[in-house]
């Protein structure tokens, strides 16, 4: 039998005592630590929301309040979910300051009468510092004619007006412009002015080979002969178009923007120059003076007029004035004797009616070197028009040299500021193309000279496949090489459906998001937009 002082001393029920009247503050402890973690999760959704919205905000530039805060409660909403949130932003110069905040229900806040704490949270953006070196590198070739050209000007318009609104320092913002198509127009002023007499009376820019002195193969040219000299000659304009330069001594300067020295002959431009091709009916598209013959590389410069007019003025070139009196006598009666072009138009294309002549095949806009004249940019943009065929590898090429700080024009900033993103956007509508025709010469004139003058890899010869997969390999090391040079490329696939075409535009590209395929002309504007918003550097300060 018990007693009293056992009943005191019996603890078997204590535990369970003890249990409940401490299960109520564990209970309650659990749910606070269910709640506290419930709000951090949803105050770091809040906050990667205010990130972003403050980030899309500040990337849009100049803005009113109320316009920040339409794209902010956007970005909170739509792209999170977050529709309860309370937004406001403020605008402090390039800064956007957002700020939201919600009410999150508790699960046992009850018990502390409390039922919905508040999370708030506040993000800020400016912009980073960045300078902009852009490339509108644009395919304007004949298949660009119509809506798909019209489309594309009025997304690059609303490119550049879109950096424009940022309202980033003067500075900050370069644009250039490389239309290309068969060839890159690099500008008629840069040539020499000649005289009527064949006299330089200003030099050209000193890039340009100017003599003939590059030893480049192509038909009915005599090594040595000067290109301006030739155009002085037929009375006509060298139109401003370049050759594609060959490697030579190791150096690649068909697909690397080495510097052009006087020193390395290859490493100069040569000037575009069409030649007269022979009279025969629908086999070539340029035939502008009557001679008999057919061109062919290594050809006797006696077998036909045009060469013997063409040696004979080699001999004064047209810059150095004769010392001897057969040098005077020859001078005089190739002056006087002046061959006649015929400029009709070709018809040997069914949609190119271009006047046949020297500048047959450069048609081209001339590029616009790197500016902070935007108004430049956008009315050069406007004028461009659809004709010839299509040549990436020149397009890269010359997107590249406006880029860097070497010559042939040298205004963008040296690789060493790093403030400086080197960016070259470059779109296309078709498939590389080197022209292939079945004459003797091979194919068109093209930056290569001749199919049959073998400065494509060597070929002298061979099929559409051949000669395109060739200029594709070559579009795609200038691609690499580009980007070891640091610059970010963007590149666009428009309605062209070519399998390998858009396979080398994906890795011509600095990543598969630099890529977009455009199956309509449509997609432009939302796709340049998008370039814009990738383009634009941006920091969050808090």
């Amino acid at each position: 039998m018990r007693t009293a002082f056992n009943l005191f001393k019996d603890t078997s029920g204590n535990f369970a005592l003890t249990f409940g009247i401490l299960a109520v503050p564990v209970m309650v402890a659990g749910g606070l630590a269910v709640d506290y973690v419930g709000l951090s999760v949803e105050k770091s959704q809040l906050q990667n929301a205010v990130d972003s919205a403050a980030l899309s905000v500040a990337r849009e530039g100049k803005l009113t309040e109320e316009e920040a805060l339409t794209i902010a409660r956007s970005t909170v909403a739509v792209n999170y979910g977050l529709h309860a949130a309370q937004v406001s932003v403020k605008l402090d110069g390039d800064t956007a300051i957002v700020s939201a905040s919600m009410e999150q229900p508790l699960v046992f806040g009850g018990f502390m009468g409390k039922k919905t704490a508040e999370i708030a949270v506040e993000a800020q953006a400016t912009y980073a510092y960045t300078k902009y070196e852009i490339a509108l590198v644009l395919d304007t070739t004949g298949s660009m004619a119509g809506g798909k050209l019209v489309s594309l000007q009025n997304a690059v318009i609303g490119l550049v007006a879109g950096m424009a609104d940022l309202g980033l320092n003067k500075d900050q913002i370069k644009f250039s412009l490389v239309p290309y198509s068969g060839f890159v127009n690099v500008g008629p002023e840069n040539g020499p002015e000649m005289n009527r007499f064949g006299m330089v009376t200003k030099p050209g820019a000193s890039w340009l080979d100017h003599e003939g002195a590059a030893p480049i193969p192509q038909s009915d040219l005599p090594e040595g002969t000067s290109r301006f000299a030739l155009y002085n000659h037929l009375g006509s304009e060298w139109p401003g178009c370049v050759e594609t330069r060959m490697a030579s001594g190791g150096k690649h300067h068909d697909v690397d923007d080495t510097e052009p020295s006087a020193g390395d002959p290859h490493s100069l431009f040569t000037p575009f120059f069409a030649i007269d091709e022979p009279d025969t009916p629908y086999a070539y598209p340029n035939s502008y003076l009557a001679d008999v013959g057919v061109p062919v590389s290594g050809q006797s410069k006696a077998t036909s007029r045009r060469q013997a007019q063409l040696a004979r003025y080699r001999m004064t070139g047209g810059y150095t004035r004769p010392t001897t009196l057969r040098e005077w006598i020859i001078w005089i009666l190739t002056k006087w004797r002046k061959p006649r072009v015929d400029d009709s138009p070709s018809a040997f294309y069914s949609n190119k009616k271009n006047p046949k002549g020297p500048d047959f095949g450069c048609e081209t806009e001339p590029l616009v070197p790197l500016t902070t004249d935007l108004n430049k940019i956008t009315a050069t943009v406007k004028k461009l028009k659809a004709d010839g065929s299509t040549n990436m590898l020149e397009g890269v090429m010359w997107g590249w040299r406006v880029l860097s700080d070497r010559e042939p024009f040298a205004q963008g900033a040296p690789k060493s500021d790093k403030s400086v993103e080197k960016i070259m956007i470059f779109l296309t509508d078709g498939q590389n193309s080197f022209g292939n025709l079945n004459n003797a010469l091979g194919s068109a004139y093209t930056s290569m000279g001749y199919l049959v003058d073998g400065r494509l890899n060597g070929m002298t010869a061979g099929s559409i496949g051949q000669t395109n997969n060739a200029l594709d390999e070559k579009t795609l090391t200038a691609c690499t090489n580009a980007k070891k040079d640091g610059v970010t490329i963007y590149t666009i696939r428009l309605e062209e459906s070519d399998i390998e075409t858009g396979t080398m535009l994906q890795q011509c590209a600095s990543s598969k998001e630099h890529f977009f395929d455009a199956p309509s002309r449509q997609q432009l504007a939302p796709i340049f937009e998008a370039i814009q918003k990738g383009v634009v550097k941006l920091r969050l300060t808090s």
